[in-house]
């Protein structure tokens, strides 16, 4: 069984990047092997708002009636970047627009949002206590009731393990001096993606995006594509995931059941519910 439990440089046991397949060259082709296993934006939208149905019933019986939120695919889509940051700023035309930072569409009004507005005996009653489990918990509980055994933390770890030790592939870290020489020539001296994201006169944590912020990304972006750095570490990164798919079979099955499994759990309890609303 592969566990990837740290990085190391290019060996000749680490995996290679498949030769044979036709390098990526737009966001659009940034699908992983392990994607296969992660909820999109609709199947979260159902496990969401079943979830919310169950929490509304449950707050019910102990006498508050709440009102949270429908879930969204779109807006779910519009605020996660999923593989487009995987490799830092890749997408050319939304660093035109918003430089290093993220997009701010409107952000979903989230449990932590609208439970703060509720009087703090509902907030009990809504997250419970170690002792007594509150609506929240009884209602996720519900939906995996019957479901297999998954382990999603140890697919998370895998995730955020094969990023890193594909970036100390040697195709990558060549990529990586192409890069830096490629921004060289456009006015802009960094040493590798992370110092130009991490500048310190760009702030992301605040709304303000300067000019000169936008320019950068976008060399930047057009950089990472034009030196080959998306297509190479997009590819170690891609074999590693295969390798711990094929390594680890009994442990994928399990996730692909248990969502499935969550899923069909959530879409009866939506197509149970009259008009299919959460109010």
């Amino acid at each position: 069984m592969l566990l990837l439990t740290g990085v190391a440089g290019c060996s000749a046991d680490e995996p290679r990047p498949q030769t044979s397949a036709p390098a990526v060259t737009s966001v659009a082709q940034l699908v992983l092997p392990f994607d296969a296993y992660k909820t999109t934006p609709e199947q979260q939208a159902i496990l969401g708002n079943a979830h919310n149905l169950l929490v509304v019933r449950c707050m019910r019986k102990k006498g508050v009636t709440i009102e949270p939120p429908a879930e969204d695919p779109a807006t779910i889509a519009a605020v996660e970047p999923g593989n487009s940051r995987r490799y830092g700023v890749v997408d050319t035309e939304a660093a035109r627009r918003y430089g290093y930072h993220l997009a701010r569409p409107p952000s979903p009004d989230t449990t932590r949002s609208w439970a703060a507005k509720l009087p703090k005996p509902a907030r009990h009653r809504l997250y419970g206590t170690a002792a007594d489990r509150g609506c929240l918990d009884r209602a996720a509980l519900a939906l995996e009731r019957g479901a297999r055994k998954a382990d999603w933390p140890w697919l998370a770890l895998q995730d955020s393990l094969t990023l890193e030790q594909s970036a100390k592939h040697s195709s990558v870290t060549s990529a990586v001096q192409r890069w830096q020489s490629c921004m060289s020539q456009q006015g802009h001296s960094y040493p590798a993606p992370e110092a130009a994201i991490g500048d310190s006169r760009w702030d992301l944590e605040k709304s303000t995006v300067t000019e000169d912020e936008k320019q950068t990304a976008t060399a930047d972006t057009q950089c990472k594509w034009a030196s080959g750095l998306v297509a190479a570490w997009y590819a170690a990164d891609a074999a590693l995931q295969r390798a711990v798919v094929r390594d680890n079979a009994d442990r994928f099955a399990a996730l692909r059941a248990n969502l499935e499994q969550r899923l069909k759990r959530a879409s009866s309890v939506l197509a149970a519910h009259e008009g299919g609303d959460v109010g």
